[in-house]
């Protein structure tokens, strides 16, 4: 997987003119060579780097003695420094091209200020340029072992969102209710997830990042329980709402209208994924049956975004995105709507596209949560 991920690295590099490409970020590094620390977390052992060139230039940059950890892969010189920044940045300047005309990208969002001015001290010749393209359209394109730990993720998730439906009943504390998911999805084998888990009733439901807390699930309300669960370095993104009504209730209450309306939207997406089709057109369409459903109610900035390392990746569902979805996305999708003050209602379920048909990765049913 690490040639195949390589390659199509490259691939990208020479359409954006790119040389020599530093990848910064934990996530990026792992995906390129395969290293990862779980024990520590990067800002406790020091900055790891990937390097590759279009000259063939593979090599993994580590602080000693975290070299040790790292299964070699073949293509990969290891390359241990000790010293810091300073340290870190006289590893890559030595690997730099000499040239001032060669382009360099690197991922600078995650690049410490110190690597960086030591960097530029060191290789004053270069101008790093953001790589950010070339992986995020790397990462698009899911290979087998992704889509695989994507899965597994999306099934633990399901699992959790279904204890939540045992759980949530009036009088229920969100953040009791927050702390036994996460215990269960620990227990099932995700290594955290890529946000915090949220359990937001009421009026808290109303803002979309609330999180969870003392606030009791009252009777006739709507709660919503949005969670991601990670394996291998894979995160899923998956959401239900729940409402605490009674049958009689739910036969002329607005929340449950609004529910089904929502669970019925998700459930023409299959259709609507097809490689080739322009990202804009999911969000005209989710954006156009959400109006019809309430439309003096908020809608959130985006409607979906891709799933893979992150739970939120690229591409953002988008009006203004000029990407078209093809095949091995992963994408999560996310209808909602908003009352300030009031409640909030969103369902989201995860997508994989094939070249000739979608599947929803989701075995929970998206109408889960009529309690």
């Amino acid at each position: 997987m690490t040639e195949d991920r390589l390659k199509k690295a490259c691939l990208f590099m020479s359409a954006c003119k790119i040389h020599t490409l530093i990848a910064c970020h934990p996530k990026h590094v792992y995906y390129l060579s395969g290293f990862s620390t779980t024990a520590r977390p990067y800002w406790q052992i020091g900055q790891t780097c990937c390097l590759i060139s279009q000259n063939g230039l593979r090599a993994l940059i580590l602080p000693k003695p975290w070299g040790k950890e790292f299964s070699s892969v073949s293509v990969f010189q290891v390359v241990e420094y000790s010293g810091g920044a300073e340290g870190c940045a006289q590893t890559i300047a030595a690997l730099l091209p000499g040239q001032s005309d060669v382009k360099v990208g690197a991922d600078l969002t995650w690049m410490n200020t110190p690597l960086f001015r030591a960097l530029s001290k060191e290789a004053p010749h270069i101008s790093l340029l953001d790589e950010h393209p070339v992986l995020a359209w790397c990462r698009m394109d899911k290979d087998l072992s992704e889509i695989q730990a994507l899965y597994q993720a999306c099934k633990i998730s399901d699992h959790a969102l279904q204890k939540a439906g045992l759980l949530i009943r009036e009088g229920s504390i969100e953040q009791e209710i927050q702390t036994a998911l996460d215990s269960q999805m620990i227990q099932e084998g995700s290594l955290g997830g890529g946000f915090t888990t949220k359990v937001i009733s009421g009026s808290n439901g109303s803002f979309p990042h609330h999180v969870a807390g003392n606030h009791q699930i009252s009777a006739k309300s709507a709660t919503i329980v949005d969670l991601s669960a990670s394996v291998n370095h894979y995160e899923s993104d998956s959401a239900r709402t729940y409402l605490t009504e009674s049958p009689a209730q739910k036969e002329c209450s607005e929340l449950s209208c609004i529910h089904q309306g929502i669970c019925e939207i998700l459930a023409q997406l299959p259709k609507k994924l097809r490689p080739g089709v322009p990202v804009s057109d999911i969000d005209r369409f989710v954006r156009k049956e959400l109006s019809r459903l309430r439309p003096d109610a908020l809608q959130a900035g985006t409607i979906g975004h891709g799933v893979g390392l992150h739970a939120h990746e690229y591409p953002d569902i988008t009006p203004d995105s000029s990407e078209l979805l093809q095949e091995n996305m992963v994408l999560a999708i996310e209808p909602a709507l908003y009352l300030p003050g009031h409640w909030g209602i969103r369902i989201e379920n995860m997508f994989h596209i094939h070249c000739s048909a979608t599947d929803i990765m989701n075995e929970l049913e998206a109408s889960y949560g009529h309690l």
